[in-house]
């Protein structure tokens, strides 16, 4: 009786090429993974900067809010008031592209706090 078996025989250079594959397909999954953690990690610094940007602005505003005098409100320079909409408006820069907009009426000879508002100035 003969034999014959045929098998299939991997030399070595097909494994090495095959193991040089994974290990390159690894590196640009690491290298990808590493570019994507890095603009999430800048994103959230941004983000926390403009926060804390916010805040301030909105501390020194309700401050300078309530500081504000009724008999002397329309000659303080800080406030702008609008005819048309029987409102006063202070703002404050929170940085180079917006400000926040506190909004306020007086009612019954009290100054009554409407809102505050972050307005874009690029258009």
């Amino acid at each position: 009786m003969n034999k014959n078996k045929q098998s299939i025989r991997l030399s070595i250079g097909a494994i090495s090429i095959f193991m040089i594959f994974v290990i390159l397909v690894m590196c640009i999954l690491a290298v990808l993974s590493y570019l994507r953690c890095n603009s999430y990690y800048q994103s959230t610094i941004r983000q926390a900067e403009f926060i804390s940007e916010y805040y301030q602005s909105e501390s020194s505003l309700l401050k300078r809010f309530y500081q504000l005098d009724l008999n002397g409100l329309n000659t303080n320079p800080d406030v702008i008031y609008q005819e048309d909409t029987n409102l006063y408006l202070m703002e404050e820069k929170i940085n180079q592209n917006q400000i926040l907009q506190l909004s306020f009426n007086i009612q019954n000879s009290e100054l009554q706090l409407i809102g505050l508002k972050t307005v874009n100035l690029e258009e």
